[in-house]
């Protein structure tokens, strides 16, 4: 092969090349871009090349400098398909990013990679890399999102092309509700809030994709999208008084462990993943505290929450586990309990049942209880109270006396829930496992 120097190619001058019968492969440079040929083969084919140097691969001299890597070739496609002008315009924009120290083959291989990749194969990637590296509490979430939703619609697509009515398709899908398929446990499949999760879930792996350059596109297909569903009602059910102790003598009734769960959560108004996923080293009975660490904590920082009388008897009454650490557990301990909010909706309505001949006529969840104690917590404190109250429910303060305010005021939360306790437990009817809490405190 020989090289042929030339200033400056044109279309006649291409064409005239291509005309030309030659019996070995020639190579004409582009005297216009730096690096830019054409290479002409006998069989009258003609292909554009660039041959450059990408900075930093070549490491730094003793001063720091980056230094040029070796030569590389790159392919910029068939002549005439593609013309003089957007071979150039390619070259000059390859050389660009050469000297930002961009590698174009590894530049073409990756969005080669990302035009690829189904919706299926990026879900699997971003659980895999995002969702469980993180080891997110709401993995599963994520997991029946994609299983449930938006892989049986749109799995197979290729991630580079979904559309926004892609997207909307996926949504509406999941708003309508559905029985589960046959063999499988659990109530309807779908809802509102199911399109709203689900919504979610695909807007977050589309951004995680665009900020890791898994894709190349730039637009998030789901962005906004769920303003297109009602608006999400604010939390407003809250137990009366009367209402509470139903559900804490059905829950003392139901007993361990569910009903251990749902005794705590109306004594502490902790969230329900805190009491889960509670283990043996968190809880000191002798201080009367329950220490939920950072990694298990929605606002990532330790949270100290005092344990009045009633839930310190509680806690001595749970069996003894002999293979795992977790206290509310149906493995032993091995792992946390799973399901609540089945057994808010099945065993503990039916206990309410039996219990008063009629069913709670508030739906009932951890955020009712949770709320509820928030608002007892209010009649108690009255209005100075707002600020320990966020402290009792372990709600963030980002002001600046929140940072440098390390004191915890565990006495004042101490002194609130007891009140609370007490009057929670104070009907004679109140039991936990059959024994009679009213002077617990």
């Amino acid at each position: 092969m020989h090289m042929e120097p030339l200033k400056r190619l044109t279309d006649p001058k291409l064409k005239s090349l291509l005309a030309q019968s030659r019996e070995e492969e020639q190579s004409v440079a582009d005297g216009s871009v730096p690096g830019l040929s054409i290479r002409l083969f006998p069989a009258g084919a003609a292909n554009w090349t660039l041959v450059l140097r990408v900075m930093g691969e070549g490491g730094v001299n003793a001063h720091g400098k980056r230094l040029l890597g070796r030569k590389i070739r790159v392919s910029l496609g068939n002549y005439p398909q593609t013309s003089l002008q957007a071979a150039r315009a390619q070259a000059n924009h390859l050389l660009e990013q050469a000297k930002l120290g961009i590698n174009p083959k590894l530049a073409m291989a990756q969005s080669a990679t990302a035009y690829t990749l189904t919706v299926r194969q990026l879900s699997e990637r971003y659980l895999k890399d995002y969702v469980r590296s993180k080891a997110l509490d709401s993995a599963r979430n994520y997991e029946i999102a994609f299983e449930t939703h938006i892989n049986p619609s749109i799995g197979e697509k290729l991630a580079e092309l979904v559309t926004r009515e892609d997207a909307r398709e996926v949504m509406n899908a999941a708003r309508v509700k559905r029985p589960r398929p046959k063999g499988q446990k659990g109530g309807q499949l779908g809802g509102i809030e199911a399109a709203r999760t689900t919504m979610s879930v695909l807007r977050q792996m589309y951004s995680w994709a665009i900020d890791e350059s898994v894709l190349k596109r730039k637009d998030n297909p789901a962005s906004r999208m769920q303003k297109n569903l009602p608006k999400q009602k604010r939390g407003e059910t809250v137990l009366t008084l009367r209402e509470a102790r139903i559900v804490w003598q059905a829950a003392g009734d139901c007993g361990y462990p569910f009903g251990t769960h749902a005794q705590l959560m109306l004594l502490n108004g902790c969230r329900l993943d805190e009491v889960a996923s509670a283990q043996e080293s968190q809880i000191d009975l002798e201080e009367a505290l329950h220490v939920i660490p950072a990694d298990n904590y929605k606002s990532d920082h330790v949270h100290v929450v005092p344990l009045v009388p009633q839930a310190i008897e509680i806690l001595k009454a749970i069996p003894r586990r002999t293979s795992g650490t977790y206290i509310l557990s149906s493995t032993d301990g091995r792992t946390p309990i799973q399901a609540i909010s089945k057994f808010f909706n099945t065993q503990l309505r039916d206990q309410i049942i039996a219990n008063n001949g009629a069913p709670l006529s508030k739906h009932l969840t951890s955020h009712v209880l949770r709320r509820t104690v928030a608002t007892r917590l209010a009649e108690v404190l009255g209005d100075e109270g707002d600020k320990l109250i966020k402290r009792v429910l372990g709600h963030s303060d980002g002001s600046i006396t929140a940072i440098y305010n390390r004191y915890g005021y565990v006495r004042e939360m101490r002194r609130a829930l007891i009140k609370w306790a007490d009057e929670l437990t104070s009907d004679t009817d109140v039991r936990v496992f059959g024994t009679d809490l009213s002077r617990a405190a």
